[in-house]
């Protein structure tokens, strides 16, 4: 024992020598994989760093989210130069359902309850939830270009560009930094049909349901009320039946909404309850 402390204190000092090299040649063997390894490492971290960032470049080639938002297209289907919201009455799966159908609107989101004299407000309702202990904003929160709220546990987003609103799923921050970098705005919501399937979701108990919603190769939008209280499965399911190929979830129940249709104003809603300062309101208008 007393030899091998020797030969360890030898490696470390003045070169001698047979027992000496012996010892040089055993620390080289543990030093050269240690630096090998600890080259492929730093190789590995440099290389994430220097990965292009959505600020930086536009192109994304990796980023399937963003392909939708790069071309700036909207399905041919149901586009009409004309502003205007229709409304129908129908039942899917016993789920009675009001749906409004915005043709040629523009979408924005707002902070602030939008006046329902404003003749270039065709509908408005609210958004992203505010909490009620500091009255944030919850999850990834973008108007006009300025972060105003963060998380994501709402994976499902609507994406706000040149007065076009696009539907999808991603935690990620791509989507959101890319509306941002362009001056758009982002919000987070429960996601309720991705890719026209059911998105699985553990909110229980049964309520007034709304729902903004897309539907695949077409330009309208579509927002579904419940005229009754429904599961969240029950009207998602009622979503994706109906031919919904993405549905985000909007605060329902009572809170305060309305909508323009053929010259009258019609509330969705008329509770002034969670209207809070940081109560933020998807916006349709001319």
């Amino acid at each position: 024992m007393k030899r091998h402390e020797e030969d360890e204190i030898q490696v470390l000092g003045q070169a001698g020598g047979g027992r000496k090299r012996g010892g040089g040649r055993r620390f080289l063997g543990y030093l050269l994989p240690a630096l090998v390894v600890a080259l492929l490492i730093t190789g590995w971290f440099l290389l994430r760093k220097t990965a292009v960032s959505p600020q930086e470049n536009d192109a994304f080639p990796l980023e399937s989210d963003l392909a939708f938002l790069e071309d700036g297209q909207q399905p041919a289907a149901g586009v009409t130069k004309e502003v205007r919201i229709s409304v129908v009455d129908d039942t899917v799966n016993d789920v009675p359902m009001q749906v409004f159908v915005i043709e040629g609107a523009k979408a924005r989101l707002c902070i602030g309850r939008p006046a329902a004299q404003d003749t270039t407000v065709l509908m408005a309702l609210p958004a992203a939830d505010v909490r009620k202990d500091n009255l944030g904003i919850v999850g990834d929160f973008v108007l006009d270009g300025r972060r105003y709220g963060n998380g994501k546990r709402k994976e499902g987003y609507g994406a706000l560009l040149e007065g076009k609103l696009f539907l999808g799923v991603s935690a990620s921050d791509t989507v959101m930094n890319y509306c941002a970098s362009r001056q758009g705005s982002f919000f987070r919501q429960y996601a309720l049909v991705a890719d026209g399937k059911i998105w699985p979701n553990r909110l229980k108990g049964k309520s007034l349901r709304r729902a903004v919603a897309r539907k695949a190769d077409d330009a309208r939008v579509y927002v579904v009320v419940s005229r009754q209280r429904e599961s969240l499965y029950d009207f998602s399911e009622a979503l994706a039946d109906y031919g919904m190929h993405d549905a985000l979830y909007l605060p329902g129940g009572d809170a305060y909404a309305f909508c323009k249709v053929d010259g009258d104003t019609l509330f969705l809603g008329v509770s002034q309850e969670h209207v809070y300062p940081n109560t933020n309101y998807l916006v349709f208008g001319k």
